[in-house]
């Protein structure tokens, strides 16, 4: 083939097509920090959570290695942020930073509330969308959207936690795309940092 500009933008103007021994997934934009550092600081932020349940309920996320995969293998937003492999676990573990920093320069705010939401708000992706390396959403996921499938898995692992703190943690999962809605100090702060991180990710630096 050859590359053609059409309208000012370049287009690609395929003559053939030949088979590829190459997993299609390896030639897909993968991740731009180290995955192995990157679960290192997961842990650690998990490992953390002082409140006991929050803890618990985190652990039961990060020590299922189904779930640990799918972080490495998934876009955080398919063509909006992040939107190659390992993108969730990047982003997963930037959005909880931001939040972890900002209860260290406001201590009114429930540090550990704020950053097991900013770990757990994005879960649902990996209910959400399929495979590498197209990331096709599985029915439930296009049906259901990756908010409600969070919540459908965050409450399914909770029985140890607190029925008010849930609620909480809950909410501000809920919200994380609506600002608007959030009811709480800590969802308001998880849906700016969730902006936060995907605009500097995304926005044209010079």
């Amino acid at each position: 083939g050859r590359v053609d500009r059409f309208r000012d933008r370049l287009q690609l103007d395929v003559r053939s097509l030949e088979p590829a021994d190459e997993d299609a997934a390896a030639l897909t934009p993968g991740l731009r920090r180290d995955a192995d550092e990157l679960d290192g600081f997961l842990e650690f932020l998990g490992r953390e959570l002082s409140h006991e349940g929050l803890r618990t309920l985190v652990a039961r996320f990060l020590d299922d290695e189904r779930f640990r995969a799918r972080l490495r293998e998934l876009p955080a937003s398919p063509d909006v942020h992040h939107d190659y492999a390992g993108g969730l676990l990047e982003h997963t573990v930037a959005v909880a930073t931001i939040c972890r920093d900002a209860a260290q320069v406001h201590p009114r705010l429930r540090a550990d509330l704020l950053v097991a939401a900013a770990l757990l708000h994005d879960v649902g992706r990996t209910l959400e969308l399929g495979r590498p390396p197209t990331f096709r959403p599985t029915t439930e996921g296009r049906l259901l959207g990756h908010v409600q499938l969070g919540i459908r898995l965050i409450e399914s692992r909770a029985d140890s936690l607190d029925r008010d703190v849930l609620a909480e943690l809950v909410h501000a999962v809920a919200v994380h795309h609506d600002g608007r809605a959030a009811r709480t100090a800590e969802a308001a702060v998880l849906y700016h940092a969730n902006q936060l991180d995907a605009v500097a990710a995304t926005k044209p630096a010079a």
